[in-house]
Formats: structure tokens, sequence, C-alpha cells
């Protein structure tokens, strides 16, 4: 389970694009700017900038807590631990997510702002489907791949990600040596 202060800067993230768009944005391009911003923010900084996981679906790297929220959203469920999230969004009935509240930027780093900046403008107006089709990268294939042999081996690892985005060997390693060390924190 995520930490309150995870939740709040996923939340943050998707408030901010989210307002971008006034007309609504549906599922897949909200999941796959999510998405793109997060490979760059990885490839270049080696950081996250939300620490949703992403998983392996049918129109590619879908943010699981995102996903969940979206989903409750839709359909009126409520969670003590995500009721803030939830009512921050409103999910319409062609699926369509609009954002019912401000991000709290206190939240997002001014590099992260810029990403994500960045990512809006250059796939904003890019259909979901052609959105979709573009996520199918590396990262997304390798998990297909793995999900063959164990259907639950459908996360997108940090490397995966970095690595599509086009991360060098150096960030890749740095990215590696920050997940061991965090992964030894957690034990």
């Amino acid at each position: 389970m995520k930490s309150q202060e995870q939740i709040n800067k996923i939340e943050a993230v998707v408030l901010y694009i989210l307002q971008h768009f006034k007309e609504g944005l549906d599922y897949i391009k909200l999941f796959k700017i999510m998405y793109f911003a997060q490979r760059e923010y990885l490839a270049t900084y080696g950081l996250t900038i939300a620490e949703d996981t992403f998983k392996a679906r049918q129109l590619g790297p879908v943010p699981s807590l995102t996903y969940k929220v979206v989903k409750m959203a839709e359909n009126g469920d409520e969670s003590t631990d995500l009721k803030g999230f939830t009512s921050s969004i409103r999910v319409d009935e062609n699926q369509n997510v609009y954002a019912t509240a401000a991000p709290n930027m206190d939240y997002i780093a001014d590099m992260e702002k810029e990403e994500l900046d960045k990512t809006i403008s250059k796939y904003g107006n890019v259909d979901s489907k052609r959105l979709s089709e573009m996520s199918h990268d590396n990262a997304y294939k390798a998990v297909c791949e793995r999900m063959k042999d164990d259907p639950q081996k459908d996360v997108l690892t940090l490397i995966d990600i970095a690595r599509a985005g086009g991360a060098t060997d150096a960030m890749v390693n740095h990215i590696r040596q920050v997940q061991i060390i965090k992964e030894s924190m957690e034990c």
C-alpha cells in the first residue's frame, strides 16, 4: 500500500495534468501522459515524478493506483485512504476524467512541473489510440514477455521504463543502486 504522502503526490500530478484539459481527458490519455512523463523523467534524472506502479494492460502501461481511484470515482465507491483523491476528480459516462479540485503544488517540484508541461505539450493533441500504440515500447514488451511465464509479473520496473526512455547505462546503474538501498531499508 502507498503511504499518504505518496497518494497525495500522485493526486497532485493527476490534478495538474487534468487542469490542462478543461474539457476532460479520457482514461487512456491521462494514463499515457503520466507514463510518458515518468519515462522521460526517469531516463533524464533517475527519479520518479510520482510513485505510482505501472502495470501492463492491453492498451499499454496503466498507473495502478490512479486507475483504482478513477474507477472508484466512476462507480461512486469510497475508501477511507483514498477519499480525498476520489473526491478531487469526476468521471463522466464517456469515461472522461475532470479535476474538481486544484493540485497541491507543494507536492510537485519545479523540474517535475517542467517535465509534465513538456509531456502535455508533446502528447496533449495526440489521440488516445495513437498514444496507446506509442506506449507499447520496450518496457511494455519486456513485461508482456515475462507475463507469458507468470501472469503476476505484470509490473513495469523503473529500470525497464528508464531504458525505454533512452536512459544511459550510468543512469540505469544509478536507478538500480537507489532501488537496492530503498529495498534494504524496507526490510
